[in-house]
């Protein structure tokens, strides 16, 4: 016989290191392997102190770790042991050393059979010398049986190779969801290379942010990043699931920056500078590919690869002109290439396609013909033959799961449900996927300038918002399941829905006799303005080349004025339809053009000051400036008063936690504030002034980011 001590019992918790499980009162907990690795070490040498040189040489000898994976390691310990630091009942820690188990230990001690260690020893073991087969095995025999174990190994690797590589689990599960997150807060999500673990960051858009790792099977949460005013807009991780890499930037700076940290905590180290959100890291861990947006107009955006240990050697591998921008980007497995998403949504269009580029020499793809209003996030599946992407398609604005064959461009729609996804990430076994649900929550509220500090009443779920001549509310609401024109009165009743059709139709705008609805909408593939009767009847498409946005129609009724959709110059076209034209060919973020038609305001930069500015459409020359009354503020709306004696704006903080709202009066230098508006987001023309003056109203809101687990698409 032979003594082995398999089992150790301290307190309520039970340690079988045989079976490789932690036990308490009979019932498994979850901790990770090196957790595991780690609590075994520290209870088989319970009463000495280990030194962390001797832990992170013993748990961690296969890779090279910081001390901030013990320390990380010890607290995932302590939560599942119910232990605490200052109190400790198992884990003492002794400062700047290391630590020590003071608990009471029960070992049992397991007999184990000679004959197994025999047996586990003869596959090394020399046959016995005395041992002789007969001639006619020697001859034919050995030979069969030597072609049948190897046929047996090829076909056992076979099946096995074809089930990991070609037959990805979570394709072929019945579906399969578990909401991970109920807050709404879950922004960025990623899950572990095993399979194992989430990492996520928490906060909403105008809250602190941090980072956080969940254990998917215990539920466990731990903290990696505390809290700050920094918002996170990318996560990767290492295919060893040591290091995590993040894009942020401070509220108050929008230029974000990748950092690598180790998963267990530390300080994060900046390792590339001026990016976007997409990253990916390569299969070895040797490379990470990004993204920067110059936003020129012949750079517009830029894929770029460099070294993922300090973001040494960048070099720029493919670059995309203005309009079009590159969105999330993967190594593929092989680490050979890189699929990308490239493309422009600007005119509500599906003109967002998927291209393949090799890292060596530069040679692009495209992987398929089949076009996407937007492409949000991809991954690559096991094999490197398919790609499963969160996409929407014209005339459906839902996000769902798409995978693209990479050999053949075949495309097949994966989910059908109602949820809108985002975020995507795959383990590497292909069993778990981690996405985000995505919906918006933005309310139409109507307020009283001159009572402005009352609580504004709520009428309905809306986005973009106008008046109507004669005091009805025109907007678009979500609440069907695509954008749709809607009108109510301004006490909540009355409600009516103006448009249905399966594409979005938003942005309206009344002429000045009310009889007519002008707004924007992509049935035709792109978006166009169209007109409609006051009921929602004879709806008609008015542009036809160039399209846009409607912005204002002039007191006669004969012209309309609209925001290009792609250059974001002003143009016009008669209301009957026809020809358009450029009315002010300069790029403007925002345009708002006077009630008699003859000036338009738009924000600038003059030097280092931010500005509105008056033009003439007649002419295009300045009549007047104004400085905006918070410099640091960013403008979120401009409207101009019915009475055309005011501009009235909207400024943003600097870290978006506040909206105000002002009028600056055009025989004035000074603006005055209105309103608070509070800390929710503002929709896209979401703010509108009552023919009287005397109320406006606002749609805002927030959109609600969840985490959910997919273990099954089939």
């Amino acid at each position: 016989m032979s003594l082995e001590t398999n089992r150790f019992e301290f307190g309520d918790f039970l340690l079988d290191v045989k079976e490789n499980v932690l036990l308490r009162n009979g019932k498994p907990l979850s901790i990770t392997p090196k957790a595991f690795q780690l609590l075994h070490l520290l209870v088989e040498n319970h009463g000495h102190l280990i030194e962390r040189d001797v832990l992170l040489n013993t748990v961690w000898a296969d890779s090279f770790v910081e001390e901030g994976n013990l320390t990380f390691t010890i607290r995932l310990l302590r939560k599942a042991l119910d232990d605490s630091k200052k109190n400790p009942r198992f884990i003492e820690t002794v400062p700047k050393r290391g630590y020590r188990f003071v608990a009471e230990v029960r070992q049992n001690i397991q007999e184990v059979e000679v004959k197994q260690i025999i047996q586990e020893n003869a596959y090394s073991e020399p046959l016995e010398k005395n041992f002789s087969a007969p001639p006619i095995f020697n001859k034919f025999l050995l030979p069969t049986v030597a072609v049948l174990i190897i046929l047996i190994f090829a076909g056992f690797w076979f099946v096995r190779s074809k089930n990991i590589m070609a037959d990805a689990p979570v394709l072929n599960t019945p579906f399969s969801s578990e909401k991970l997150s109920t807050n709404g807060k879950v922004l960025r999500v990623v899950i572990s290379p095993d399979g194992k673990n989430m990492v996520y960051t928490n906060g909403g858009s105008h809250e602190k942010q941090s980072v956080w790792l969940r254990q998917l099977e215990s539920s466990n949460n731990v903290e990696i990043i505390p809290p700050s005013d920094d918002t996170y807009y990318g996560l990767a991780l290492s295919p060893d699931g040591n290091f995590l890499y993040f894009s942020r930037s401070p509220k108050t700076n929008l230029q974000q920056d990748i950092y690598r940290v180790s998963i267990f905590g530390g300080i994060p180290n900046k390792i590339i500078d001026n990016t976007e959100g997409w990253m990916s890291i390569s299969p070895d861990g040797a490379k990470i590919s990004f993204v920067r947006c110059p936003r020129q107009t012949e750079e517009n955006c830029s894929l770029w690869i460099a070294n993922a240990a300090d973001g040494k050697n960048e070099r720029k591998l493919a670059s995309r002109p203005h309009p079009l921008r590159i969105g999330d980007n993967r190594i593929s497995p092989d680490g050979r290439s890189i699929a990308f998403a490239v493309g422009q949504s600007e005119n509500q269009a599906n003109e967002f396609g998927l291209v393949k580029i090799d890292i060596e020499t530069g040679a692009e793809r495209e992987l398929t013909t089949r076009k996407f209003f937007n492409i949000r996030y991809l991954t690559w599946l096991p094999d490197g033959g398919s790609l499963l992407l969160t996409a929407s398609q014209i005339p459906n604005k839902i996000y769902r799961i798409w995978q693209v064959s990479a050999n053949t461009g075949e495309v097949q729609l994966l989910t059908k449900d109602s949820e809108s996804y985002s975020a995507l990430s795959l383990d590497t076994a292909a069993r778990h996927l981690i996405s985000t649900e995505v919906r918006q929550d933005f309310k139409l509220s109507l307020w009283q300038t001159k009572n402005s500090f009352a609580a504004p009443q709520v009428l309905a779920d809306a986005t973009n918002i106008t008046f109507a001549p004669n005091g009805k509310i025109i907007f678009t609401s979500w609440i069907t399941g695509n954008d749709e024109i809607w009108s109510i009165n301004t006490d909540g009743s009355g409600r009516h829905q103006l448009t249905n059709d399966a594409a979005d139709d938003r942005a309206p705008i009344v002429s000045a006799d009310n009889n007519f609805i002008f707004f924007a909408s992509n049935r035709t593939g792109e978006a166009h303005v169209w007109r409609m009767n006051a009921d929602g009847s004879n709806q008609t498409q008015i542009t036809r080349q160039e399209g846009g946005y409607p912005l204002f129609v002039t007191p006669d009724g004969k012209w309309l004025y609209y925001h290009h959709a792609i250059n974001r110059t002003l143009w016009r076209v008669s209301t009957a339809g026809g020809d358009a034209q450029v009315v002010f060919n300069k790029t403007g973020f925002r345009f708002a053009v006077s009630p008699d038609g003859s000036q338009a305001a738009l924000p600038e930069k003059q030097g280092a000051e931010n500005i509105l500015e008056i033009i003439s459409l007649a002419d295009g020359q300045t009549v007047k400036t104004f400085k905006l009354a918070d410099q640091s503020a960013r403008l979120i709306e401009v409207k101009w008063s019915p009475d055309g004696k005011n501009l009235a704006y909207i400024l943003a903080d600097n870290k978006f936690e506040h909206n105000f709202l002002w009028f600056q009066p055009l025989n004035a230098k000074t603006p005055r504030q209105i309103a608070a508006l509070g800390d929710e987001v503002l929709a896209a023309s979401s703010f509108a002034l009552a023919p009287d003056g005397k109320s406006f109203a606002v749609a805002q809101g927030r959109w609600l980011h969840d985490a959910v687990l997919l273990r099954g698409l089939k």
